[in-house]
This record gives C-alpha cells, sequence and structure tokens, in this order.
C-alpha cells in the first residue's frame, strides 16, 4: 500500500467528488479511479460508494480515514 494512495482517499473523501479530487490532485480522474479500486482491494473492503452523484466514503471508508495516522 503507497503513501500516496492513502492521500488521495482522504482528498476523495473531502471533496465527495473524483472528479473534483482529482483536479486538486492534478491528476487524471481514471488514474484517481483505479487508485482507490487497487487500495480497496488491499484492504479487502470497499472504502467509497460511487455513484452518479458524487462519491462518498462508506461506514468502513469513513473509520479507515479517521484511523490515527491516516488523516
Amino acid at each position: 500500500m503507497e503513501f500516496r494512495a492513502l492521500r488521495w482517499a482522504i482528498v476523495a473523501s473531502q471533496h465527495r467528488s473524483l472528479r473534483q479530487a482529482a483536479e486538486t490532485l492534478r491528476i487524471k480522474q481514471p488514474t484517481l479511479s483505479r487508485s482507490l479500486r487497487n487500495l480497496e482491494h488491499a484492504l479487502g473492503s470497499k472504502i467509497f460508494q460511487r455513484t452518479n452523484g458524487g462519491t462518498q466514503p462508506t461506514i468502513e471508508g469513513e473509520e479507515f480515514i479517521e484511523m490515527p495516522g491516516v488523516s
């Protein structure tokens, strides 16, 4: 698991939009999306709920992002 993926997950959580998070991070949205999917796979848990209206952390995602040392 890369530190960059953790930072990107925090930014995605704050923006609630992968497009806006990617703009803030100055990366392409597909790159961010792929990184978050890889992070979810590594954790063995879905940490984001993706909808047409945006992206929100799941309960597990909120707990993960609020862990000491992560955010």
